[in-house]
């Protein structure tokens, strides 16, 4: 058991469970399970770096934190009471990369791009957007609008 952790600046969420039934695809990833319904892009992923830190109960705070390629954090998954931390060196050199040691180079984000809706098509927009089911089909919908998500 894990505690995953997505972080915005416009929501936080955490999710504790277990990473199981994990599907890969050349664009998308999925973890669907009753505690943690993740969907990954893992061309994002970038970086990843495995943390431990001191705490001040003298106990220790592992995690696992991934950046994208401007240094922005995508995802990160800790440790918990009920996780077996006697394989976490096992994961954490299973996953090491060499060379270590050197700072990662960056690469400066691209600015987002402006707004493009069409007021015309505002009752459409409406319209399309009740028949969503599930949160991922949003963009799907606005590109079929020619808007994209600032303009809807």
């Amino acid at each position: 058991e894990v505690m995953a952790l997505t972080r915005n600046d416009s929501c936080v969420i955490e999710k504790t469970g277990v990473y199981e039934d994990y599907r890969g695809g050349p664009h998308a990833a999925l973890v669907v399970n009753d505690d943690i319904d993740l969907r990954m892009f893992p061309r994002h992923w970038t970086f990843a770096f495995a943390v431990e830190k001191s705490l001040s109960d003298g106990g220790l705070r592992r995690s696992v934190q991934v950046f994208d390629a401007a240094g922005d954090a995508v995802h990160k998954i800790f440790l918990t009471i009920a996780s077996v931390t006697e394989e976490w060196p096992n994961l954490v050199q299973d996953l090491r990369l060499e060379p270590q040691g050197s700072p990662p180079a960056l690469i400066a984000r691209e600015p987002t791009g402006a707004a493009k809706g069409d007021v015309a098509k505002a009752d459409q927009l409406r319209a399309e957007w009740d028949k969503i089911t599930d949160t991922h089909q949003f963009l799907q919908m606005v590109r079929k609008l020619k808007m994209n998500r600032l303009g809807a």
